[in-house]
């Protein structure tokens, strides 16, 4: 036995240490070379049973999602990313060659504890077969020797073990106790009910070593863990998530000379259909054929009869995967568009330091990851603005971050240019960072949630005007105007014929949400409404009518909703009515921003706003 090998039977399905892990000068740090054709080698000697094809080694033909998946893996690893979340379609081969890469690394890295987690027994069993079926085809050369295997875990000669778990569906928080996890491998992750198990089992992943590889791979079933996992995967920078689409399994197509193809296709796309063959061709380059539609169609009618359980088996992007029981409020194909659109438009990003008094306050330059502030437009001197505030458990019990959405108005429309958005703050600290918005972006009117805690931040937003009048004249006037510039929303009743009432901001009721949203919905959906945030846009796709519930499925967040609802509410019964008058169009408005002199423009700049109005940050 050679040390100098990390697999020591067969040098031709081996690499040397030196040429596993190697230095990635770009960035100074170590990423993996995870050579695709040997582990291609080490498949060919893997006997499967094939749902469609009987027995057969496993790398004598790879499906074209096989080979993606595993393709996208060793990007990942060049990449110095070792943490997948892969998202996939039923019976595509994903489970099967993720079984093989989890014996194959075993193999090659002694010492490696890894652990096999499923979400059923039954599924734990049936792959510890599998395993174990792998093992026993496997000729001499290429095996490492097994020193025991039972239900609980596979130890290897090479002191290498894998840990077989349940993460069951329901919460044990029991995963991960005790293990030192160098490999993991969860299936069917959607299907976990076990949240604080998850966190355990993150928590005892190894961080530095470059041979770690981690793997969740499962079909969507809503907006759930998985769904979460999915999502921090396409945002982080050291995960990597992968979309696997049914239509790269070849199988799942009908020859066109098979009857089945002249009943299923009928020359002609239905809208939906074009929607997302488009949008496969614009995401991923690949182009879908009448045998491939063909095969959907009848698999709808004949196999799954539901198409929203079509679109969670088989989605043909992974907008589609994630489904709701309920309707869904928004409509997806418009959340689809908005998406693309939001993408074009980045925003700067910001976070706020907060101190001990209002003036301490400071907004500083952050990164995407620790944002709470995204500002997509500066604020411009001639422009309409409407805020929607929702603090903390506002608007409902698990609503528990503070929100603010930001809008400019036209008679025409609104576009989003700002947001606030976070759980780490207090009523008073929420009441500071109101002022600080409205004061930056004039002519604005604010829709406060009034339930709960926001009488306490209003009580504070009354505590600064008083704080302002005993202040100097240098500080008290500037604060002083940050207050005077914004208008709040007066509450009154629709079918009230009289003036406005005395009542500030909005409490939110059954009626009163339902009222809000559908200011929010009808202004979305007929594109009068420019929504350009993508966590905005995310939470709008999970929101849900349910009867007369109208409400973020699931464990899904919805306080970026209600704080644009809010807003469109300020919008439709307060601000548009007026710029309807002054004819202040979109159009007309842009005209405008493009002639204004550059002396008007003063404070544009978001960053140095408490030196525009008089309060000097930290002193």
């Amino acid at each position: 036995m050679s040390l100098g090998w990390y697999y020591c039977a067969a040098e031709r399905i081996c690499l040397p240490a030196s040429a596993v892990m190697r230095m990635n000068t770009n960035r100074g740090q170590i990423s993996m070379k995870f050579d695709l054709n040997k582990f291609y080698r080490f498949c060919r000697e893997l006997t499967v049973e094939t749902k469609e094809m009987g027995m057969q080694k496993l790398g004598t033909r790879l499906l074209g999602t096989q080979s993606y998946v595993m393709q996208e893996i060793a990007k990942g690893l060049e990449d110095n990313k070792h943490f997948f979340v892969i998202l996939k379609g039923r019976q595509l081969g994903i489970t099967t060659i993720s079984l093989a890469l989890d014996l194959y690394w075993h193999f090659i890295h002694p010492g490696f504890q890894g652990t096999l987690t499923t979400d059923t027994e039954e599924n734990r069993d049936q792959f510890r077969t599998t395993l174990a079926m792998y093992m026993d085809g496997l000729p001499p050369e290429y095996k490492i020797p097994l020193m025991s295997h039972n239900r609980n875990q596979m130890v290897l000669k090479n002191r290498s073990r894998m840990f077989y778990q349940v993460a069951g569906l329901r919460s044990k928080g029991s995963l991960g106790r005790g293990k030192a996890i160098t490999y993991l491998h969860g299936t069917e992750t959607s299907s976990w009910g076990d949240e604080e198990g998850l966190a355990s089992l993150l928590a005892s992943l190894a961080e530095k070593n470059p041979a770690r590889l981690y793997l969740f791979e499962s079909t969507a079933r809503g907006f759930n863990m998985f769904h979460d996992m999915y999502i921090t995967a396409k945002r982080a920078r050291t995960q990597h998530a992968i979309f696997c689409g049914w239509w790269r399994n070849e199988m799942y197509s009908i020859e066109a000379n098979d009857p089945i193809y002249k009943v299923y296709w009928d020359g002609k796309m239905s809208p939906e259909e074009k929607e997302w063959v488009k949008d496969i061709k614009k995401i991923h380059d690949f182009t879908i054929n009448t045998r491939q539609i063909a095969w959907w169609r009848w698999k709808l009618n004949e196999g799954i009869k539901d198409e929203a359980l079509m679109y969670q088996e088989f989605p043909p992007t992974e907008d589609y995967a994630f489904i709701m029981t309920g309707t869904s409020y928004f409509s997806t194909s418009r959340c689809t568009d908005a998406m693309k659109e939001a993408k074009k438009h980045l925003p700067g990003y910001y976070r706020f330091s907060m101190g001990q008094y209002f003036e301490d306050t400071e907004l500083m330059r952050s990164t995407d990851r620790l944002a709470t502030v995204c500002v997509w437009e500066e604020p411009q001197p001639n422009g309409y603005y409407v805020i929607g505030a929702d603090p903390a458990y506002g608007s409902s019990d698990w609503a528990d971050r503070f929100c603010l959405q930001v809008y400019r108005c036209y008679a025409d429309g609104l576009d989003q240019v700002a947001e606030f958005a976070s759980s780490e703050l207090n009523t008073y600290q929420f009441a500071w960072i109101i002022c600080y918005f409205a004061g930056a972006y004039r002519n604005s009117t604010l829709n406060l949630e009034v339930n709960g805690p926001g009488q306490a931040v209003l009580n504070e937003m009354s505590n600064l005007k008083r704080q302002a009048a005993s202040l100097p004249e240098k500080y008290g006037t500037g604060l002083f105007a940050v207050l005077a510039n914004m208008q709040h929303y007066l509450w009154r009743r629709n079918d009230t014929m009289g003036g406005w009432s005395n009542s500030i901001g909005w409490m939110t009721t059954a009626a009163t949400k339902e009222r809000m949203m559908s200011y929010f919905k009808d202004y979305f959906e007929r594109g009068m409404m420019a929504v350009k945030g993508q966590d905005l846009i995310d939470e709008m796709k999970s929101i849900v009518r349910e009867g007369s519930s109208i409400a973020a499925y699931g464990r899904n967040k919805d306080d970026r909703v209600m704080a644009t609802a809010l807003a469109c509410a300020a919008y439709a019964e307060q601000v548009q009515p007026r710029l309807m008058q002054m004819r202040l169009t979109r159009k007309t408005v842009q005209a405008q921003d493009l002639t204004a002199p550059e002396s008007q423009v003063v404070g544009r700049q978001i960053n140095n706003y408490l030196q525009y109005i008089g309060v000097k940050p930290n002193g």
